[in-house]
């Protein structure tokens, strides 16, 4: 029999230090972006009553939420997207703000997933949702906000690629298919089969064109070109609007530098039944699945009782994680404390100084002599060991500079605070090239 107490259940993760390091060094960069460009964070709670997600299909159906009973019988469920949260929230308690609303978040979600490739059962997203605006304008500030985050954290070449789930939905009306229907051809240009659809189509009363536009959905994938054929003639009215709303959208985000990152897909279907407009995903390299993703959700808000335009992106941290795991710009050097006996408060005054100033330190508190101190520097990323005696001589091992210092704690501290060794070329009060908010390299 397994002991159980040792492992993690499918779909979860121990995070140790190094990899949690550049996570949150990640989820940190993503908050300032968004932080900057007017977004305010927000928390919702981690599980909610069930019926706040009932019904929402597609990704978010019943069978991937985990779901529990609280005291009284009534059912729970772990957030498995926090839009639905938000949207909640908003509508409930911050229907009387002035418009638009503009949130910002980070935290983790839970859904019950198959466990192949890179999907897990919790996960951390990083997201944004803008409440209160149907404009075109709304979504392109949302989607370049995702990509300002996403060139942020290092990541350089990755596409964006933009559908709009109503002009598929005006064809479908326009083709006077029932719900199964429409679901069956969802699944057939989801999965670019062509024979599948035109399966479909075939039975159809409509116009040429627009069966020929339907069996081209899953191609319909590019630039300005993609609009120039996906106007034909005898083209339903919502999905002219969606159209035109799409390439408004797009115009933006060319009028914002962003024209080489982003594509128009016609045959991005969505499945969370929520999305009412328009539909993003965003690839990189080395991943199989979209490190972003979000689009227009104006029903949702209705839902809550409260109608208003909504549009949002979430970022997968863990993905970015995947993507940035061989980058070790995140990583970050410390000085190490080393006390003789009766030396401590004055090893503890040399550290708190240099953490005040920025530094990351450590104080040794193995029970071994300074060469073991030695040692263990070595497993570690660190720059310098200070040796400090209890008639205040200090020793620091510079292994930067490749040098050793003989000086006092006193005149360490004293030179350490001395306006003089202020660097006004750099801003940095910084000794040591471990100061963790500057790149000085005195």
């Amino acid at each position: 029999m397994s002991n159980w107490k040792l492992h993690t259940p499918n779909g979860v993760n121990d995070i140790l230090p190094d990899e949690c390091t550049i996570k949150k060094n990640i989820e940190s960069t993503i908050w300032s972006v968004f932080s900057s460009i007017g977004y305010k964070e927000t928390e919702t709670p981690t599980f909610e009553y069930y019926d706040c997600y009932e019904g929402m299909g597609g990704q978010i159906s019943q069978e991937t939420m985990f779901k529990f009973f609280d005291e009284h019988g009534r059912i729970l469920a772990l957030r498995p997207d926090f839009t639905t949260s938000i949207a909640r929230m908003a509508s409930t308690k911050a229907s009387d703000t002035s418009m638009p609303q503009r949130y910002l978040y980070t935290g983790n979600v839970f859904r019950v997933e198959e466990t192949q490739g890179a999907r897990q059962r919790e996960f951390t997203q990083s997201g944004i949702e803008l409440i209160g605006s149907y404009s075109p304008a709304a979504d392109a500030e949302v989607i370049s906000a995702a990509m300002e985050a996403i060139m942020a954290v290092g990541i350089e070449e990755f596409s964006m690629e933009i559908g709009q789930i109503s002009f598929f939905n005006g064809l479908a009306r326009q083709a006077e298919l029932d719900e199964e229907s429409i679901e069956k051809l969802r699944e057939r240009i989801d999965s670019k089969d062509s024979v599948g659809i035109k399966s479909i189509t075939d039975k159809l009363n409509i116009d040429e064109e627009i069966k020929n536009l339907i069996i081209e959905l899953p191609y319909l994938f590019g630039g300005n070109e993609v609009f120039k054929k996906a106007y034909v003639k005898g083209l339903n009215e919502t999905s002219k609007l969606a159209l035109d709303n799409l390439k408004r959208i797009y115009d933006l985000l060319c009028l914002y530098g962003f024209e080489k990152y982003v594509s128009i897909d016609l045959g991005m279907l969505e499945s969370i039944d929520y999305y009412t407009g328009s539909i993003f995903k965003c690839y990189t390299h080395g991943v199989g699945f979209p490190i972003c993703a979000g689009g227009r959700y104006d029903n949702l808000m209705g839902q809550f009782g409260a109608p208003k335009g909504a549009v949002g992106a979430a970022i997968g941290i863990n993905r970015l994680m995947s993507v940035l795991s061989g980058d070790n710009t995140h990583e970050i050097s410390s000085s190490l404390v080393f006390a003789e006996y009766n030396a401590e408060g004055i090893a503890y005054d040399i550290a708190y100084n240099l953490r005040v100033n920025g530094c990351l330190v450590e104080m040794y508190i193995g029970d071994g002599s300074y060469e073991d101190a030695l040692d263990y520097s070595k497993g570690k990323n660190i720059s310098a060991v200070m040796r400090v005696y209890p008639d205040g001589a200090l020793i620091i091992e510079d292994f930067s500079k490749h040098e050793t210092i003989t000086t006092t704690a006193n005149e360490f501290l004293g030179y350490y605070d001395s306006e003089l060794m202020f660097d006004e070329e750099t801003n940095c009060g910084c000794t040591h090239e471990h100061h963790h908010d500057c790149d000085c390299e005195h």
